[in-house]
């Protein structure tokens, strides 16, 4: 009898199909297993590496990953014998314990330091086979948080940046919206949140309690939370090392204007710039980038008709993770405080006092004279040159006023033997010229008080005669052409007028840039002619400054109508002398030659020891206090940014309106940020849930109000006959402090305190409740920090 099979049926008995089927759901098991062990990576950050260990979970066929990192090691290999060591803890432990095991060893390896003898060979490969299957998952698997899968596709786009990735072919797009087409990129750095807490706050203190609204205050910046701020001006930060934070005072030099349109303008800068690149930041990087901030910023100040006259003074402290970068530039400095007590100051070299910033200022057509009494500041102040030219030698002079016209009114050689623009340059006019002022200025016919400044000016006639007759050796027309830019230029100071640039090119008046430009090449070509020594310098002083009145005789020329209006009717006596050698804007003192430079000093601090690290930004106006001052008050309150930042600044503005301090540096302002480091633990998953711990304190406090208050009234004050509040914000910080200070002293006070001074009605409980605020918990009170 023949047998009947059902279609399709291969003929293999059903045990042998049920065996099979049961290996192959073994061997996805395993896979899956393989998939959810644990894996190793060496991740490069800057000039630095670090271990990276995953440990994986399967939860209800589910991954869950656990990442942590080791410290950042110099050495590849370091790193290596890092991750050997995460390895090595992983394996060993149960497989229920395995997460605890790598965030114990995690804590271990901080203050291990490894000898070259336990080091791995350099170039050693730390990658194992039975790490392919998690490590091919985890390549599927988008860097950092915020991915969603884009329907049931196997494709993920950002929640907040237009960028997309791709796992099927491993790679990241960025979105064109103005294309609607996928643009490669590179791989976002996998961001770290580091265990460091940042509180900050800021105070400004004046002279008077309406100077706090004066135009020309010092302005502060602070953005608490980069990735949230991006993520609102559509700048994405989510591949920032958390916590992400910037903090930034500006102070003004000259004026206010300036100031505000700095502080307004710099995150708009700062934003887009760091959003552009999605790797991670390394410190040069960081550097780079703050200066060529600053850099673009005093470019457009220098153009601003409204302030590009006036200057800023910088310190911005940008935080990374376990970074605080710190940037001074101008009369602004920082101080850090470490948790073991020590400090040192930052930024503090901007100044004349310097003997490399002098030099330099000198160097570039400046001079250093008088001092910065107000500030305390060892160092003189800052202008261009002052030049004179008195040419005229008057009839019948005295030996002791020709004696002063030439020492103290003669820049030049020429000045100094009397030519003037209708003259004729020559060896022979020069050696006649100094026979006549010889009779009038020779040591032996001057009284016995003048005789050391009548042999100076005698030397100085002499060697006049003699440098004019070799330069007509060289170049009599150069040299001719080279007394009437001197002559025409007359007595420099802080600007040339468009008048004054006509005659020294000898151009008309309302001349284009091009007439300009075209017969300053033809002065500088003549002038060349009178010599260049072999480093590429001009062979004579008076040479060197003929070219620079060139070259501001054209920008005089260059410069908009309105630049000149908003400097002023008596522009010259406005452009004052400034106390730095650095610093933004300042047009008079940048172009054509920058005496004043914009670039700043960038430091970067690691906030890798545990305990509580402070930094300090402070104004101009807050140097009246020595760094050892600030220093002690800061200690005084320790984590307490507010009231430290408000002693500093009130006792610096006491200090400078006991001096007499008028301008900008009257105020005094003050960023106190605290850097809580705690002890490492493991980067959360972004699957795992947040689990609020729950955790409660009992509180009591003393509250004060202000009349800027939109409820000017506490309903209770009545039974406190306490009235309407009529003080303003600045008098009710100022009473807070100093009850402050009491309670620092002797804390018993508080319920008499309160119940004395507190307009909330928690100062009604009675005896020691009063101002007893029950059990809170964290985030309650409106600022995530409390």
């Amino acid at each position: 009898m023949a047998a009947q099979f059902s279609e399709g049926w291969s003929g293999t008995p059903m045990w042998q199909l049920a065996g099979g089927l049961q290996e192959n759901m073994k061997k996805e098991q395993q896979l899956r297993e393989a998939m959810a062990a644990d894996v190793l990576y060496i991740e490069q950050e800057g000039d630095g590496f670090r271990a990276a260990f995953v440990v994986g979970k399967l939860v209800e066929k589910q991954y869950i990953d656990t990442k942590v990192r080791g410290p950042r090691r110099k050495l590849r290999e370091e790193a290596v014998k890092d991750g050997y060591s995460f390895r090595k803890a992983c394996r060993e432990a149960p497989h229920d314990q395995r997460e605890e095991a790598v965030q114990r060893k995690q804590k271990d390896l901080v203050a291990r330091t490894w000898t070259p003898k336990e080091l791995p060979r350099e170039g050693v490969e730390y990658e194992e086979q039975v790490e392919e299957p998690m490590r091919a998952r985890l390549a599927k698997k988008p860097r950092g948080n915020g991915w969603t899968r884009v329907g049931d596709k196997d494709f993920f786009k950002h929640a907040s940046a237009p960028m997309v990735f791709d796992p099927s072919k491993g790679r990241y797009f960025k979105i064109d919206a103005d294309n609607n087409s996928y643009v490669d990129c590179d791989m976002p750095h996998d961001p770290m949140e580091y265990p460091v807490g940042v509180n900050v706050a800021n105070s400004l203190v004046g002279s008077t309690d309406e100077d706090l609204n004066a135009a020309d205050r010092p302005r502060t910046l602070v953005l608490k939370e980069l990735v949230k701020t991006g993520a609102a001006m559509k700048n994405p930060l989510f591949f920032l090392d958390q916590p992400a934070a910037c903090f930034a005072l500006f102070d003004g030099i000259r004026g206010g204007a300036a100031v505000e349109w700095c502080s307004k303008h710099f995150h708009t800068k700062l934003l887009p710039q760091l959003s552009a690149q999605i790797t991670f930041w390394n410190d040069l990087e960081v550097r780079d980038l703050l200066t060529s901030i600053l850099a673009e910023l005093d470019v457009q100040l220098v153009q601003q008709p409204g302030c590009c006259w006036e200057g800023v003074s910088v310190a911005i402290a940008l935080t990374l993770g376990d970074r605080a970068i710190v940037c001074c530039l101008g009369g602004t400095h920082a101080l850090v405080i470490g948790p073991n007590g020590s400090w040192k100051p930052l930024g503090c070299g901007h100044s004349t006092g310097v003997n490399e910033e002098r030099k330099r200022v000198e160097a570039a057509g400046g001079e250093a004279f008088g001092k910065s009494e107000a500030l305390g500041m060892d160092a003189a102040l800052v202008r261009k040159v002052v030049r004179r030219g008195n040419s005229q030698i008057a009839e019948g002079a005295s030996n002791e006023e020709e004696v002063r016209r030439i020492l103290d009114e003669c820049s030049d050689i020429f000045s100094t033997l009397g030519f003037v623009s209708e003259d004729t340059i020559d060896g022979k006019s020069a050696r006649s010229n100094y026979k006549k002022l010889a009779l009038k200025v020779h040591p032996d016919k001057a009284p016995e008080e003048l005789k050391d400044r009548a042999k100076a000016a005698f030397e100085k006639i002499e060697k006049a005669a003699a440098t004019i007759e070799e330069l007509c050796e060289r170049d009599a027309e150069a040299t001719t052409c080279l007394q009437r830019v001197l002559f025409a230029a007359g007595e420099s100071g802080a600007y040339m007028s468009q008048a004054t640039a006509a005659a020294i090119l000898e151009v008309a008046e309302g001349s284009t840039v091009e007439e300009a430009g075209k017969k300053a090449r033809e002065l500088r070509e003549s002038i060349v002619k009178l010599g260049m020594l072999t480093d590429g310098s001009y062979a004579h002083p008076d040479q060197e400054w003929g070219m620079r009145l060139i070259e501001e005789a054209v920008e005089a020329i260059a410069e908009p109508s309105a630049l000149a209006a908003s400097r002023g009717s008596d522009g010259q006596s406005a452009l004052t002398p400034v106390q730095v050698t650095r610093g933004l804007g300042l047009r008079d003192l940048k172009l054509p030659r920058r005496i004043v430079t914009a670039q700043p000093q960038v430091d970067v601090i690691r906030l890798e020891q545990e305990g509580a690290h402070h930094l300090v930004l402070l104004s101009s106006g807050a140097a009246s206090l020595t760094d050892e001052e600030v220093f002690k008050r800061v200690s005084g309150f320790s984590k307490q940014p507010k009231a430290a930042s408000l002693l500093v600044a009130a006792d610096a503005a006491a200090r400078n309106a006991k001096k007499g301090v008028k301008g900008p540096q009257r105020f005094a302002s003050c960023i106190v940020s605290v850097f809580e480091v705690s002890p490492l633990f493991s980067e959360p998953s972004a699957k795992r849930a947040r689990k609020d711990a729950g955790d409660k304190v009992r509180a009591r406090h003393i509250l004060l109000k202000h009349k800027d208050l939109k409820v000017k009234m506490d309903p209770q004050a009545h039974l406190r006959s306490k009235g309407p509040i009529i003080r303003p914000l600045a008098q009710a910080e100022r009473e807070l402090l100093r009850l402050k200070e009491t309670l620092s002293k002797d804390l018993n006070q508080f319920p008499a305190l309160a119940r004395k001074h507190s307009e909330c009605k928690s100062c009604l409980q009675p005896g020691q409740m009063a101002g007893d605020m029950g059990w809170i918990s964290k985030g309650t009170l409106g600022d995530a920090g409390l």
